[in-house]
């Protein structure tokens, strides 16, 4: 139901994989804990000493996986009729339509 009300209101939905780390990844330089208890609400970075709320982290986290997959479906220039092409096709000669009795 969340792809069909998305896709009505000219949205799309990005699903993360099942076993990505959104909790446990710092989301300030990429540092990522070995192990992580659910009843750990905050955590402090080793790598960069960020003080984490469990929650924001993994929606900031999850965030940056959306906006890339968004970038890597379009490429670096984007794709479409904005595009411009850097070499024009040939020119082709057209037959004409009508037969002669």
């Amino acid at each position: 139901q969340l792809d069909y009300k998305t896709a009505l209101r000219g949205g799309r939905v990005v699903v993360a994989d099942r076993w990505y780390p959104s909790s446990k990844l710092c989301s300030c330089c990429g540092y990522k804990l070995d192990t992580m208890v659910l009843g750990m609400r905050q955590w402090s970075c080793p790598g960069c000493s960020t003080l984490h709320d469990r929650d924001v982290n993994a929606a900031i986290n999850l965030k940056k996986v959306a906006v890339s997959s968004t970038v890597a479906a379009c490429g670096g220039e984007g794709a479409g009729p904005a595009r411009e092409r850097g070499v024009k096709p040939a020119p082709m000669k057209q037959e004409s339509n009508s037969r002669q009795l």
